[in-house]
C-alpha cells in the first residue's frame, strides 16, 4: 500500500448552533469551509438553488446572437466535440437542445487515432466544403486552437469557442465562452465542458424567449459528463449533478436507459460511482478503441433497435478496452519497477501502447504510487510520441508542464489532467526536469507525496445511529471538491471469531467488534484483508478510518463501518 497519515481537519466551531443541522454533520460542513446556516441548508438541501445567470459569462450575449443570426440566415451549423465523454456529451448536448427548434445541425468529434484532440485543419476544410457549415460550436476544446479557428475565419465563418480547459496567452479570434479567462467575471470557475454548453442553451433560452422543458431534458448529460470529467462537485457543478442524476433515473433517454438496463442499473438510484466507475467508461469506450461519434449517437437517437446496436457495440467496445488497458498498466508498472521506481515524478514512455487507455493507465498509476504521473507512446508522426498526465494534491500538471510547452507541439490541460505532443528526444529531458521541480516540492510540502485521509472527527460508536448516517447521505454525492468524510474510531477491540476475509478472492476483511463499554459493530475494509493480515499482522485492537453505512438485508437494516485505512493503535492525527 501506498504509505498514508491521518491529517485531523476539523476546525472549531465557533457560529451560533443552528439547531437545524446534526452536529457531527455541521462540523463537517464547517471543515469544508461552509459555514452560515443558510449556506448549510443549500448544501444539504434536495432541491439546491445555487446557479448563476448565464449572461455573467463573458461573450454569451455575442455567442447567443450569433446562434441566431445562424438560425435567421438558415446556416448550418456544425458542433465541433472531443472524443471523451465530457466532449461527447457536449456535443450531444447542443444538438438536442438547438434540433428541437432549428434542423439544419450536425456535430462532429474527431477520431482519438488519426486525428487528436481538438480541431484540425483536415477536418475543418472538409466540414467548410462539403457539409457548408456556416456557423462553427466547439465544445470541450479549441481555446488554444489558434491557427485552426484563424482558417476558418478567413472563410467568413463565425466561430463560437465554448470551453473549460486553461486559455492561453494569446486566445484565438472568435466568441469565446470560458469562465477561465482573465477578465470573465462569472463567479464559478470549474464547470466542465458539458456545463459550459449547457450554460449556451440557457442563455440561448433567454434570448430566443423558449420554454424551459428543453434544458431540463438535457440535465441528465451535465450530470454524466460533471462526474466522468472529475470537476470540482461544489457550488454550480452540485446543483447540475443532482438534477442531472434524477434525470437519469427517469428512463426518457432511450440509448442511455437501454445501456443501464445492460449494465445492470435499471431501476437503481444512479450515483456518481455509477457514472464513474460503469456508464462513463462505456460511453467513453467507442473513443477509445474505435469511434466517440458512437456514445454520441448512443445519447441522441430516438430509435430503440438503433440504441441496442449501438449499446451492444460500445459494450464489446468495453471489453477490449479492459483488455488493452490491463496489458499496457502492467508494462508501465514494470518499467517503474526497473528503471524509475525511486522518482516523484513517474514519465513512462513505451512503444506501441495502445494510444486510447494511456489516460486511464496514466489515473491507475497515479493511484498506485501517489505520485504525478505522464505516461506516453509514439504515434503515427515519426519521431513524436503523445502523452497524457494525472496528478494528485498539490501539484498543479498544468502549471509544471506549461513550463516546457515550447518544446511541445501540442499540449492542453488543467491542474489535475493534460495531454501533449511531443518530439521524443525531448523525453529525458523533461523527465530530469520534472524530477527537479518535483524534489523541489518535497522540501516545500513533504507530505504531498504520501496519501492523505482527512479525519473530520474522532467519534465513538455510541454517536453513530441511522439518523446520522441518513443526515450524512444529504452530503452526497461525493467527488472530487466534496469527498466524503471520514472519521476516526481509536482502539477498535476484535471479538476472539470477528476477524475474516471474505470475496470471492479473500481479498477484503471483516471485522467485528467494539470499543470498551460500548456496543459492537461491523467493519468492512475492501481491498484490505492482505493489509490486515499480513502487513499488520492481525492485531486485536485497531485505530480504523470509516464512513458509516446502514446496511439493508432481507429487511434488516444494521449500522456498518466501511473502512477506508486502520493502523495499529493509537495513531496520532497530524494537524
Amino acid at each position: 500500500m501506498v504509505e498514508t497519515y491521518w491529517k485531523k481537519v476539523e476546525e472549531p466551531y465557533s457560529a451560533d448552533e443552528p439547531g437545524e443541522v446534526h452536529p457531527v454533520v455541521r462540523q463537517v460542513l464547517w471543515n469544508k469551509g461552509i459555514r452560515s446556516i443558510d449556506e448549510m441548508k443549500e448544501f444539504l438541501s434536495l432541491k439546491p438553488k445555487k446557479t448563476y445567470d448565464p449572461f455573467m459569462m463573458k461573450g454569451m450575449k455575442e455567442a447567443c446572437q450569433s446562434v441566431e443570426k445562424a438560425i435567421d440566415k438558415e446556416q448550418h451549423i456544425v458542433i465541433y466535440g472531443d472524443y471523451d465523454v465530457d466532449g461527447v456529451t457536449s456535443s450531444a448536448l447542443l444538438v438536442d437542445f438547438i434540433s428541437s427548434f432549428y434542423h439544419n445541425i450536425s456535430f462532429y468529434i474527431p477520431d482519438r487515432m488519426e486525428e487528436g484532440y481538438g480541431l484540425n485543419k483536415g477536418a475543418l476544410a472538409t466540414l467548410i466544403n462539403e457539409r457548408k457549415m456556416g456557423l462553427l460550436i466547439t465544445v470541450d476544446c479549441g481555446i488554444t486552437s489558434n491557427e485552426e479557428i484563424k482558417m476558418v475565419r478567413e472563410q467568413g465563418i463565425d466561430v463560437i469557442i465554448t470551453d473549460h480547459h486553461t486559455p492561453g496567452d494569446i486566445l484565438p479570434d472568435g466568441i469565446i465562452i470560458n469562465p477561465k479567462q482573465k477578465d470573465c467575471l462569472y463567479p464559478f470557475k470549474d464547470l466542465c465542458g458539458c456545463g459550459i454548453a449547457f450554460k449556451l442553451a440557457q442563455g440561448l433560452q433567454r434570448t430566443l424567449n423558449m420554454n424551459k422543458e428543453g434544458l431540463t431534458r438535457i440535465l441528465d448529460l451535465v450530470a454524466l459528463a460533471t462526474v466522468a470529467d472529475v470537476v470540482p462537485l461544489v457550488d454550480e457543478n452540485r446543483t447540475l449533478l443532482k438534477y442531472g442524476l434524477r434525470k437519469m433515473s427517469s428512463g426518457e433517454r432511450i440509448g442511455l436507459d437501454l445501456l443501464m438496463e445492460e449494465l445492470g442499473l435499471k431501476g437503481k438510484k444512479v450515483t456518481p460511482g455509477h457514472i464513474g466507475f460503469v456508464i462513463g467508461p462505456h460511453i467513453n469506450a467507442g473513443g477509445r478503441v474505435d469511434h466517440a461519434k458512437k456514445g454520441a449517437q448512443l445519447l441522441l437517437t430516438k430509435d430503440r433497435r438503433e440504441a441496442k446496436e449501438i449499446v451492444d457495440h460500445l459494450i464489446t467496445c468495453n471489453r477490449e478496452r479492459k483488455d488493452v488497458q490491463r496489458y499496457g498498466l502492467e508494462r508501465c508498472i514494470n518499467e517503474i519497477e526497473e528503471n524509475y521506481k525511486d522518482d516523484l515524478f513517474l514519465v513512462v514512455d513505451l512503444p506501441d501502447l495502445h494510444e486510447g487507455v494511456i489516460g486511464i493507465i496514466a489515473g491507475r498509476i497515479k493511484d498506485l504510487y501517489h505520485r504525478p504521473v505522464l505516461v506516453l507512446t509514439n504515434s503515427e508522426e515519426e519521431g513524436t510520441y503523445k502523452g497524457s498526465g494525472r496528478s494528485i494534491d498539490g501539484v498543479d500538471l498544468y502549471e509544471e508542464m506549461n513550463a516546457f510547452s515550447s518544446k511541445f507541439t501540442r499540449f492542453g490541460g488543467h491542474p489535475k489532467a493534460c495531454g501533449l505532443s511531443l518530439p521524443e528526444k525531448e523525453i529525458p529531458n523533461l523527465r530530469k526536469k520534472l524530477n527537479m521541480r518535483a524534489t523541489e516540492i518535497l522540501k516545500e510540502a513533504p507530505s504531498t507525496f504520501k496519501k492523505q485521509i482527512k479525519i473530520h472527527q474522532e467519534i465513538r460508536i455510541h454517536d453513530i445511529n441511522e439518523a446520522l448516517i441518513e443526515e450524512l447521505q444529504l452530503l452526497e454525492p461525493f467527488g472530487m471538491g466534496n469527498e466524503k468524510p471520514y472519521f476516526a474510531l481509536k482502539n477498535f477491540e476484535i471479538q476472539p471469531r470477528g476477524k475474516m476475509s471474505m470475496g470471492k478472492e479473500k481479498n477484503h476483511l471483516r471485522l467485528e467488534g467494539g470499543v470498551s463499554g460500548e456496543r459492537g459493530v461491523k467493519a468492512i475494509g475492501f481491498q484490505l484483508a492482505e493489509y490486515y493480515f499480513h502487513s499488520l499482522g492481525a492485531p486485536d485492537d485497531v485505530d480504523l478510518a470509516f464512513f458509516p453505512e446502514i446496511n439493508e438485508w432481507r429487511g434488516q437494516r444494521t449500522i456498518q463501518l466501511m473502512i477506508e485505512d486502520l493502523k495499529e493503535p493509537r495513531t496520532d492525527l497530524q494537524e
